[in-house]
């Protein structure tokens, strides 16, 4: 099988890429950036999503079976900014339709990677796959679901696969942020009324190479299992995971302040239309931070043993 990944040297896009690489199928990736982060691509083709006739022509030229669309802007509070409103929206819609039309134009299936901010989070009971009460509370979620539209009205054969709290290697992500701060503060005020589930970058790259041999299509909820926990509580789980001595301390959202975007109080997404459809449920996502931690720790370890080496 052929697949192309787009925003292959982002954090999902490089664990999608790893894990169609291992499956032994044909990864084309891309990017914006003249190189790509994961050397054993099978083909590496910068891309900009915005330009339609580059996309048309990529898919064109590639003939991708599936293409599992990981690009995007993920920066949630500078989507806010005026100035960057527009690109926000070139990004994440109107690149997204671009990739559709040409899936559509090669008869190729589309996995489009999305969000839990496409809800308000004013419902406590898990949101399911296939609802529609759409009421995004900031700028990122209203692009991404645009983009969600846009694939919807456009193919036939697609996936719309909603996440979140997602985590992982290479990129900028709340475990690694609290691990950086964990270095300078031996206190730490975290959100406890945001609600939530985390998920494990490759956990969700395994799913989304799943989907891509399947014809099981439509929307879908996709977070690693074990239940729903606040950001507080995600905290004071990587702590005690790492063995860190970090006094975490719960506040409110509004306690908390600094954010310019609005965040939904509750992202529960219902998974179980996943299983129904002869998909694997994600692990626990405390077994995944296990995973996660142990992968950075032999990481450093690596480092520091090159680095000790290079000295010599």
């Amino acid at each position: 099988m052929k697949i192309l990944v787009t925003g292959a040297n982002g954090l999902l896009g490089s664990a999608v890429t790893e894990e169609v690489l291992r499956r032994g199928h044909t990864c084309i990736a891309t990017g914006r950036a003249p190189q790509p982060r994961c050397a054993d691509a099978t083909v590496y083709a910068q891309a900009d999503l915005c330009d339609p006739q580059a996309v048309q022509a990529l898919i064109t030229d590639t003939q991708p079976d599936t293409v599992i669309h990981c690009a995007a802007w993920t920066d949630v509070d500078g989507a806010e900014l005026p100035e960057n409103r527009e690109q926000v929206f070139a990004i994440n819609a109107g690149g997204t339709k671009n990739v559709a039309e040409a899936c559509r134009g090669t008869d190729c299936k589309m996995i489009y990677i999305t969000t839990d901010y496409v809800f308000d989070g004013t419902d406590t009971a898990p949101y399911p796959a296939d609802c529609t009460h759409f009421a995004p509370l900031n700028v990122y979620g209203q692009s991404k679901l645009a983009g969600e539209h846009a694939v919807a009205e456009t193919l036939e054969r697609y996936f719309i696969v909603r996440t979140s709290w997602v985590y992982g290697t290479g990129g900028k992500n709340f475990v690694h942020t609290m691990l950086q701060l964990s270095r300078t503060h031996d206190t730490l005020r975290v959100v406890s009324d945001q609600i939530g589930t985390p998920t494990y970058a490759p956990d969700f790259a395994r799913l989304l190479a799943d989907m891509a041999g399947s014809d099981r299509y439509g929307r879908y909820n996709a977070v690693n299992s074990g239940g729903y926990v606040s950001w507080y509580d995600f905290a004071c789980a990587i702590f005690r995971t790492a063995g860190i001595p970090v006094t975490v301390l719960p506040v409110t959202t509004e306690e908390y302040g600094r954010s310019l975007a609005a965040r939904p109080h509750s992202s529960r997404l219902d998974t179980g239309k996943l299983a129904g459809s002869g998909f694997a449920p994600l692990p626990d996502w405390q077994d995944a931070l296990a995973r996660y931690l142990a992968a950075e720790r032999a990481a450093e370890r690596a480092a520091d043993w090159q680095s000790g080496r290079a000295a010599v």
